[in-house]
């Protein structure tokens, strides 16, 4: 399966194999290169307001009997970006029988220095009920449908930045076409709702509009 193609979660604080033989000779400053290596491991974060990211740890080989990692890095912090890798195909590492053995640090590397210092934050990067709607390179966007009698349906995103008990809250990023009366940047809230089982969340009035 290619990197684009992924559920946030199947990624999000995994271990991963990236098959990227032909992108190896320009990680030869960052990695040691092992003979015949095809790819890389990687292990994948999200950083506030960058989006996902990956942190490259060795280059690796696949083989008939398995995946034959390198050397780690001794570069604490070589990592790229979603749209760099997006067009990759990847497989979790744990399908090669390769754990953190090696890496129990950089979990807490990534956290401290990269990772959101918000606990708020973190605690919407792990509800899963909004996977269905984040942008996979963005995982704090979230997809959500704007509602009014008298217009057509709209699917616009919101940045979400806080919860409560039943609401998220957050900034609407690209405002509906039709005159919903919202704008840009705007602070805003939505809900979800159970909708044939499956998760579909509305777009709530603005802050201005609250009753």
């Amino acid at each position: 399966m290619y990197i684009d193609e992924a559920m946030f979660r199947d990624v999000y604080h995994r271990l991963i194999y990236i098959d990227c033989e032909e992108a190896l000779e320009g990680l030869a400053d960052t990695l040691e290169i092992i003979p015949g290596a095809t790819g890389v491991l990687a292990y994948c974060f999200a950083e506030d307001r960058l989006g996902t990211s990956f942190l490259l740890l060795a280059s690796a080989k696949k083989t008939q009997d398995g995946l034959e990692v390198g050397p780690r890095t001794e570069e604490k912090y070589a990592r790229v970006r979603f749209r760099d890798v997006r067009d990759y195909e990847y497989e979790l590492a744990s399908e090669y029988g390769i754990d953190f053995t090696g890496y129990e640090d950089v979990p807490e590397l990534m956290s401290v220095h990269f990772e959101s210092g918000d606990k708020k934050m973190r605690m919407l990067r792990e509800l899963e009920m909004l996977d269905s709607a984040r942008n996979l390179e963005f995982p704090d966007f979230v997809s959500v449908k704007a509602l009014k009698e008298g217009f057509l349906p709209e699917v616009v995103w919101v940045r979400v930045t806080n919860f409560d008990k039943d609401t998220f809250y957050g900034t609407l990023l690209d405002p509906p076409k039709q005159g919903f009366g919202y704008q840009a940047d705007q602070e805003v809230y939505f809900r979800g709702y159970n909708v044939n089982d499956e998760v579909v969340f509305i777009l709530g009035a603005s802050e201005e509009g609250k009753e």
